[in-house]
């Protein structure tokens, strides 16, 4: 290859850096906190909802098992026993 031909690399021209305000840090700074509280927030509601279903489910079997139901039965929400009146899924 001749020399005419290559092309010589474009060597990195050092940009100077910027740093933004302290109190623009300081905004960008809340703002992840915020955005990580509210994460965790939105976790801790869903592990209380998680908890609470289970709690009705608890609730309902213990129901089931006293008054002698099965799965063909069905609980109204009014609290009558339906025998038999469980839906087909």
């Amino acid at each position: 290859m001749s020399e005419e031909n290559t092309v010589a690399a474009p060597t990195a021209v050092p940009v100077p850096s910027e740093k933004i305000a302290d109190v623009d840090r300081m905004a960008l700074e809340l703002a992840k906190s915020q955005r990580a509280v509210a994460l965790a927030e939105a976790k801790t509601a869903l592990a209380n909802n998680d908890k609470a279903e289970l709690a009705y489910k608890y609730v309902v079997l213990q129901i089931y098992m006293k008054y002698g139901m099965n799965a063909n039965d069905a609980l109204n929400e009014n609290g009558d026993i339906v025998r038999g009146g469980a839906l087909a899924k």
